[in-house]
């Protein structure tokens, strides 16, 4: 009676647990099935060369990822039959030309072609020997299972004691170790397992104590299987947490009865951990395909953007290189959007694919036809270079300079030349520049020393004129002056900022000098400007540089008298006005000064056009 107590005891431990264990399991497996990893390949592959296409192909052999590698191998034989779809109009031709019937052309394999077929080959010879050692393991597993059922047979037919429960507990460890099973034998191993064990449970005569013992060391795997699932809900991978779930469950399928008071209780908060945990997963799934339609979306519209991009070619060559940059940026925006739906990836892919392979078809026939303009290029550009090698010892460096840019402005126009020539053109080209500006750079470098050492001069110059201003004899101070006018001419020539700061200060104190002396300041400006002007002229580049001076003092002249026209304008606004008087004196007297200062610039004109040659 106590016997079969325990039996009934243990089969409503046991049962209820087993029961309702298959919808979680279900659920997980839907959700396992339907986060499948998908493995779409968005490398564009028309641009290798057949050899390349093969040699990427015979790399995948020894692939670890069979599922990716296969899609890979897929990729690369639609562009391998795309370029020999692309040849087979040559091929037609030449057969044609040879005097044959067109409608007699058959393809011919070449040895690329057939070197892929072996790949293949090999790749499916790997694949099937892959799936038959995964059989055989399974089967192995089926013989070791079967094995332990009959021990666990053996051990039930045997006395129960300490040992045979330690046995029983041995023999449920070596079941739980071993994986998967033809999924034909998975039930019925599954049932006679659960009736072994549940059998030698019923039978167990140890102590109470004993079987309390199991009984509570079955309750803590338990428990301890319920905090792994719910440390589940944290694991981001969604596929990695509904396999482990399921292995989870599988180990509570192996594990022992717990004391019946607790076994639905403890069943109950397993199942809800799970519940949450597909529940959360499922949730994500349909985020994950509403992310997957998005994409879609998105990637439709990279398809939309590529056809209209391609919708009428390019005539010039930059153009191409533009349009290549467009289509390489939509490239990228494709690699950067996630996956689509499976149903829609191969469909949107070969669209995307598709414009870029018209693209490039396209692109080959633009360059076949410039190639026979490579020659004529070369020409040009040989002449390019004579014009240049002419420049390259020009002394009027800017003049020069403004040329070269012109040449190199006209080298771009140009279109390439036969490959071979290429390097040697461009670094005849590329050393009459750096000849010229290797003169033009030691030029100015020289220049500098020079200008620094005039700087030097001409401080010292403003130096001592400072102390002409204490002496009180005029006929010494002239004499000294005009000595440092001498001295200033001579110093040479200073450029930019420096040049008018010294010019100022030298200005000042000449002027500071005549106005003590009451000599006319005016005439000692004309006479340093003639002094200026007559240095300028005299340096390599004078010639251009008074010229360039002129157009300053034109542009100057011409600023001022739009300003004094202006004014003269603005004057009529004003004519009626509250205190009308007052406002056109104003503007009188800036109408004033300004036409001073354009009579000053005038006279200036006057000397520097006196030193043009």
């Amino acid at each position: 009676m106590q016997e079969q107590k325990e039996q009934s005891e243990l089969e409503k431990e046991v049962i209820p647990a087993q029961t309702s264990y298959s919808y979680n399991l279900s659920e997980a497996e839907k959700l396992i099935e339907s986060t499948e990893e998908e493995t779409e390949d968005n490398t564009d592959y028309s641009s290798l060369s057949k050899e390349d296409i093969v040699a990427k192909a015979e790399a995948l052999i020894h692939a670890t990822d069979v599922r990716k590698a296969n899609d890979t191998l897929n990729r690369l034989r639609e562009a391998l039959e795309a370029q020999e779809t692309a040849e087979r109009p040559a091929q037609i031709k030449a057969w044609t030309d040879a005097g044959n019937d067109p409608r007699d052309f058959k393809p011919v394999a070449d040895q690329l072609h057939i070197q892929f077929g072996k790949v293949q080959q090999r790749f499916r010879e790997k694949r099937e020997e892959e799936r038959r050692r995964a059989e055989e393991e399974k089967l192995a597993n089926l013989r070791k299972k079967e094995e332990v059922l009959n021990k666990m047979k053996a051990l039930i037919a045997t006395e129960e004691n300490e040992q045979s429960l330690k046995s029983m507990r041995e023999l449920m460890r070596e079941w739980r170790e071993i994986r998967q099973v033809p999924k034909e034998f998975q039930d019925d191993l599954y049932e006679r397992y659960r009736f072994y064990v549940d059998k030698f449970y019923d039978n167990l005569t140890i102590f109470h104590e004993l079987k309390d013992l199991d009984r509570e060391k079955n309750l803590e795997v338990k428990i301890e299987l319920i905090k792994k699932v719910e440390v589940l809900r944290e694991e981001k991978n969604l596929r990695k947490a509904l396999v482990t779930l399921n292995k989870y469950h599988e180990d509570w399928k192996n594990a022992g009865p717990v004391r019946k008071e607790i076994s639905d209780e403890i069943w109950h908060r397993f199942k809800a951990a799970s519940d949450v945990v597909i529940s959360d997963k499922k949730a994500i799934q349909e985020e994950y395909d509403k992310i997957k339609q998005d994409n879609l979306k998105l990637k439709t519209l990279l398809v939309e953007k590529a056809e209209a991009a391609i919708a009428v070619f390019p005539t010039k060559l930059k153009d191409w290189s533009v349009l290549g940059k467009e289509l390489d940026a939509l490239m990228e925006e494709w690699k950067k959007t996630g996956p689509v739906p499976k149903e829609n990836n191969q469909e949107i892919w070969n669209k995307f694919r598709g414009v870029r392979q018209s693209f490039f078809e396209a692109r080959r026939e633009f360059f076949k036809d410039m190639n026979a303009s490579r020659e004529d290029n070369l020409a040009k550009k040989i002449a390019l270079c004579e014009n240049a090698e002419k420049l390259q010892d020009g002394s009027d460096f800017n003049a020069t300079s403004d040329a070269l840019n012109k040449l190199q402005e006209e080298w771009k126009k140009v279109g390439p030349v036969p490959e071979k020539e290429n390097d040697m053109v461009w670094k005849r080209f590329r050393g009459a520049f750096d000849h010229f500006y290797h003169r033009k750079n030691a030029f100015y470098e020289n220049r500098r020393v020079q200008e620094n050492t005039a700087v030097h001069e001409k401080e010292q110059v403003i130096s001592e004129l400072e102390k002409l201003k204490e002496i009180e004899d005029s006929q010494e101070v002239f004499k000294l002056l005009k000595e440092l006018q001498q001295r200033w001419a001579k110093s040479g020539f200073v450029s930019g900022k420096a040049y008018f700061n010294l010019q100022k200060k030298y200005q000042e104190l000449s002027d500071f000098i005549f106005t003590k002396f009451k000599r006319n300041s005016e005439e000692m400006k004309e006479s340093v400007m003639r002094e200026h002007y007559e240095m300028i002229s005299g340096a390599p580049d004078g010639n251009f540089k008074i010229q360039g001076e002129e157009r300053k003092l034109r542009d100057r002249i011409s600023k001022l008298r739009d300003e004094v026209g202006t004014i003269e304008n603005n004057k009529s606004f004003f004519a009626h006005s509250k205190n009308a008087q007052s406002i056109l004196k104003q503007f009188d007297d800036n109408i004033e000064k300004l036409n001073v200062q354009i009579e000053k610039l005038e006279k200036e004109l006057k000397v520097i056009r006196s030193y043009k040659k």
